[in-house]
């Protein structure tokens, strides 16, 4: 059982072409010596949760590691910590999304007691942090990393007045304000074009009806979704990638862009504003009106200096989350309780 560790959360990278950050430190892992085995890979919500108990028991762990998330998901955290408090196993959660403290505003009780069975909790969020040890809780920061070798700087086949939009069309990412502020900006460059890149999530229709509607359709490619290894090709291709959504509560989808030297126009949500430097290395937005974001872009589009700026800016502050920088704050968490 020694050095042995199951990592607990939704694994489907299989589908989707994305790792997540803990399949990824999963697998890096395995290099120093840990066993490591991640679960589940199911989509069926139910087939997972029963593969997940099913792995508890028949692993034999020493160490669950815990994505955490809000909502329904939070059901996982709250059997695997029952469960790995019955075989006395070692407990670390990492908290993820932007809607965490949404949900124990109305769910204290549950987070309070699942979050006690835990030896180390972490997050690569400073929002989740401050908030979480408002509530008497410890928190270790530990920013989610990126392989930078899969995302090389590169700016010389940039089409203008392009953007760029990487997120699922779901309600939370605000599919239709991309839509949206592209027709705002067209009204100053009738050239501008977007491109949105993901999977459907429930969206999709809607934001081809606007299309439609807004006569957009020679100006919006969609193209579904994409392996997180060949986002690159489209990151430095294109003039802004812009960021519309509710919650964030670290925005790894950003942090590529800049690795490869795009500049990012993004709303003030979430971890951004602690991250970022608004006007240093990205331009934030302070409101979710299209009229405000393509402002942003507007800048951008006319200040070639400070778009080239933000963008060197970008690409130094991606470099500190590279995954080999990042995985020795892990092996320093697991050295301590393996």
């Amino acid at each position: 059982m020694k050095n042995k560790i199951l990592f607990v959360g939704t694994f489907l990278s299989a589908y989707t072409g994305t790792a997540s950050v803990s399949e990824n430190i999963a697998n890096k892992f395995k290099e120093f010596g840990f066993k490591c085995k991640t679960v589940s890979h199911k989509r069926n919500k139910l087939a997972r949760l029963i593969d997940i108990i099913t792995e508890l028991f028949l692993y034999g762990p020493k160490v669950i590691h815990v994505d955490v998330f809000s909502g329904q998901a939070f059901i996982i955290t709250e059997i695997t910590a029952f469960i790995g408090k019955i075989l006395k196993r070692k407990l670390i959660f990492t908290l993820h999304g932007g809607a965490l403290p949404d949900f124990y505003s109305k769910n204290a009780k549950r987070i309070n007691r699942a979050f006690k069975r835990a030896e180390i909790i972490t997050t690569p969020s400073r929002m989740l942090q401050r908030f979480f040890e408002e509530k008497g809780f410890e928190v270790r920061y530990i920013p989610n990393p990126i392989e930078l070798k899969h995302f090389p700087y590169k700016r010389d086949s940039v089409r203008p007045y392009s953007l760029l939009w990487v997120r699922a069309f779901h309600p939370i990412y605000n599919p239709l304000l991309a839509i949206h502020t592209l027709a705002k900006i067209k009204e100053s460059f009738p050239e501008a074009t977007l491109t949105m890149i993901g999977p459907d999530k429930g969206m999709l229709n809607k934001t081809k009806e606007l299309i439609k509607e807004l006569n957009l359709d020679q100006a919006v490619e969609i193209i579904g979704p994409v392996p997180n290894t060949e986002l690159y090709r489209y990151y430095q291709t294109h003039a802004v990638f812009l960021n519309t959504t509710s919650y964030e509560s670290f925005g790894v989808a950003v942090l590529e862009a800049a690795a490869c030297g795009i500049p990012v126009v993004s709303v003030s949500v979430g971890e951004i504003p602690f991250l970022w430097e608004d006007g240093k290395n990205l331009l934030l937005a302070e409101s979710y009106d299209q009229d405000v974001i393509s402002s942003k872009i507007d800048i951008l589009f006319k200040n070639c200096k400070l778009a080239n700026q933000i963008s060197i800016n970008a690409r130094k502050k991606a470099e500190k989350f590279d995954l080999i920088i990042i995985l020795n704050d892990w092996l320093n968490v697991y050295s301590k309780i393996c």
